[in-house]
């Protein structure tokens, strides 16, 4: 057998091997089987979907909002409605993530944690992205109503009611008192409501932050993993390589061995042919 030829076989000795010793960890109870295994990656993947697809509904509705002159309630529940269901699936989603990143891997499984990973991780900033510019919007908007209101008001008292401080609600509430201008009235309820949006939503981009602090950790701690099995497949490959030059070394040793055997064999032989002849023809002449 050739070298390449023997160099195959011993791989796929060691493969078999640790496949069985993988069988025996993942098939009895104390881990899921790959087909188990795939399947919740592919739960993972289509609730990672779900996720997006809540995100985009929460960009229209964010819209929507932006686009009303007054406080809708079917939007408002709308939104909390689909914003607590995002929270919950957010939370499960990393949650498992968590847990299969936390089971014994091999180079395929770890791949493939990673890949649902980076998805989720995309799927967070978008949504952060989507929180962070109807933010933007809101408290330009609340701007916008508050000048309606005081048109003579300075930046920082602006920026008071934007942030919703004690002065600012106290600055608003002035205002609206001694306007004399209808719409008044319904430019501080609409600014009430969104400042209302605006604290729901810092509360949000705080989640979303740690949500996403939480995944980075564990993709740093699953490159650690991959690094630690591309080491390991390194050290076997090297390992084979070394078995295989063994075992050619040892085939050559024992080679040479018989050859010299042999060699031996028949220095003996002509040594007693000689020795024959010798005592033969000395005999002979006496």
């Amino acid at each position: 057998m050739s070298r390449p030829d023997r160099l195959a076989a011993f791989r796929a000795q060691n493969q078999q091997s640790h496949e069985l010793s993988n069988l025996a960890a993942n098939g009895n109870g104390n881990g899921p089987t790959r087909g188990d295994f795939l399947n919740e990656i592919s739960g993972l993947q289509e609730s990672i979907d779900h996720l997006n697809n809540n995100v985009r509904l929460i960009s229209s509705l964010h819209t929507r909002s932006l686009n009303t002159t007054s406080s809708d309630d079917s939007i408002s529940s709308e939104l909390e409605r689909v914003t607590l269901e995002t929270r919950t699936l957010s939370n499960a989603i990393r949650d498992k993530i968590a847990s299969l990143a936390n089971e014994p891997n091999d180079e395929m499984r770890a791949n493939q944690i990673k890949l649902v990973k980076s998805k989720f991780m995309d799927a967070i900033q978008e949504y952060r992205r989507v929180e962070q510019d109807f933010s933007n919007k809101s408290k330009q908007r609340v701007g916008r109503q508050f000048k309606i209101v005081k048109p003579e008001a300075t930046e920082a008292e602006v920026q008071q009611v934007i942030d919703h401080s004690s002065s600012g609600t106290q600055i608003f509430s002035d205002a609206v008192l001694s306007s004399s201008y209808g719409e008044a009235r319904a430019a501080y309820r609409e600014v009430q409501a969104r400042q209302q949006d605006l604290v729901q939503m810092e509360t949000t981009l705080a989640e979303l932050a740690q949500l996403f602090n939480d995944m980075a950790v564990l993709v740093e701690q699953q490159d650690q993993t991959i690094k630690q099995i591309e080491a390991v497949a390194i050290d076997v490959n090297v390992n084979t390589e070394k078995g295989l030059a063994s075992t050619e070394d040892a085939v050559r040793i024992a080679k040479a061995i018989r050859r010299k055997k042999w060699i031996f064999f028949w220095c003996c032989v002509l040594v007693v042919v000689i020795l024959a002849l010798v005592l033969g023809l000395y005999f002979g002449l006496k």
